[in-house]
């Protein structure tokens, strides 16, 4: 959990950093940009920041997934699973999750 927590922050700092970098970025240049190859060369500063950010995304979206994959298979994976194979579900629970 305190990786994770670690991770999060250490993330968090360097995108916080990239705003920051952006902001003075545009506040130097003219507001007014003409062209669109400007304009796309203004948002290059949050490259970083999206790609930071999605890979943080995605990385708590599998951790809540596996979580509830796994609370999903030791309360309610029973419900599905015919009353003969029940002995082998719990078998596969106990070598799946060892603290099951």
């Amino acid at each position: 959990m305190f990786e994770v927590i670690g991770y999060i922050a250490v993330s968090v700092v360097i995108m916080v950093f990239l705003w920051i970098q952006y902001f003075i970025l545009v506040s130097h240049s003219s507001y007014n940009r003409g062209n669109f190859i400007e304009r796309v060369i203004g948002t290059i500063p949050l490259v970083p920041f999206i790609i930071m950010f999605s890979l943080i995304f995605f990385y708590l979206m599998e951790m809540l997934y596996k979580r509830f994959v796994k609370w999903f298979e030791l309360n309610w994976g029973w419900f599905f699973i015919n009353s003969r194979k029940r002995d082998a579900w719990a078998r596969h629970l106990r070598e799946k999750y060892k603290d099951y």
